[in-house]
């Protein structure tokens, strides 16, 4: 992960770092050997780039983190949620490819 624009999160800065107000984040909740977020990740990594300044995306890895896991609601791996103003506006369970991923942020921005 040595794109700025697409950060790792744990529990201890995950409020800091996504729930600011004033930004619109996508976390990517996943686990380390789960092939689903294997294959997800480079599609956050690429679509990260392309909104670099405008949306700020983080990975979370699930284990050891059962706060944030149940704070979430998260059931699967891997979960994009979105925030906006530090709120949850939007969550993808599973694989979304590139293109959804794209109108689905492009949706986000827009929402007030």
């Amino acid at each position: 992960m040595s794109d700025n624009n697409y950060i790792e999160v744990t529990g201890d800065d995950f409020a800091e770092k996504v729930l600011s107000p004033n930004q619109t984040a996508v976390v990517m909740f996943s686990a380390t050997q789960s092939s689903a977020c294997q294959i997800q990740e480079p599609e956050v990594v690429a679509i990260s780039k392309e909104y670099q300044g405008r949306v700020s995306f983080a990975r979370l890895n699930v284990e050891g983190q059962q706060t944030l896991i149940e704070q979430w609601h998260i059931d699967g791996v891997p979960t994009l949620i979105f925030f906006k103003d530090g709120q949850e506006i939007h969550r993808i369970k599973g694989i979304v490819m590139r293109d959804k991923l794209r109108r689905q942020l492009e949706g986000v921005l827009l929402a007030n």
